[in-house]
């Protein structure tokens, strides 16, 4: 797992720039979401060979697994959302030589708090879930994974998203 952990920190410190959102915009955004899809792809694939599952408890996670995954997809989507908003009002700000509106900024924080809540209550209702078909153990190993796994994105966010003007 370390050497897949330390290839993806590689690919993805290769793809970063800093401040690449204020300076490509859309492009940025897409490149954020061609990311988040790569890593959604490969997260399964990691999931698995590092859980140390048996056959049985496999086929009584996948299923599970894909489903929070589906509505982790659907955060993720959100999140690209509001880096898009934010990327407009710092690009709208950064235009005019100004910083960024009050009302939008409230707007974006609501939103971004909205979004950690339910990531955070998606979590948790999946870890209730994989409890009851999988030891603790390999419960809190799974939660470890997507820990490095989302650290690493959010790693990647950190070096795109400017601070707020």
């Amino acid at each position: 797992m370390k050497k897949i952990m330390l290839a993806a920190a590689a690919a993805i410190a290769l793809n970063m720039s800093h401040g690449a959102l204020a300076q490509s915009g859309a492009n940025a955004v897409d490149d954020t979401q061609l990311l988040i899809s790569q890593i959604q792809a490969d997260r399964k694939a990691l999931v698995l060979q590092n859980m140390n599952m048996t056959a049985e408890e496999t086929a009584a996670f996948m299923p599970i697994y894909d489903e929070y995954q589906a509505e982790q997809k659907t955060l993720a989507g959100e999140r690209v959302a509001l880096i898009d908003k934010f990327a407009k009002h710092y690009n709208a700000a950064v235009d005019a030589d100004q910083s960024m509106d009050d009302n939008a900024a409230a707007k974006i924080l609501k939103s971004w708090s909205s979004l950690e809540d339910r990531d955070l209550a998606l979590g948790k209702k999946y870890i209730k879930r994989f409890e009851k078909i999988l030891p603790s153990s390999k419960v809190l190993r799974l939660v470890q994974i997507e820990n490095k796994v989302n650290a690493l994105i959010d790693i990647q966010m950190a070096q795109m998203i400017p601070l707020a003007l």
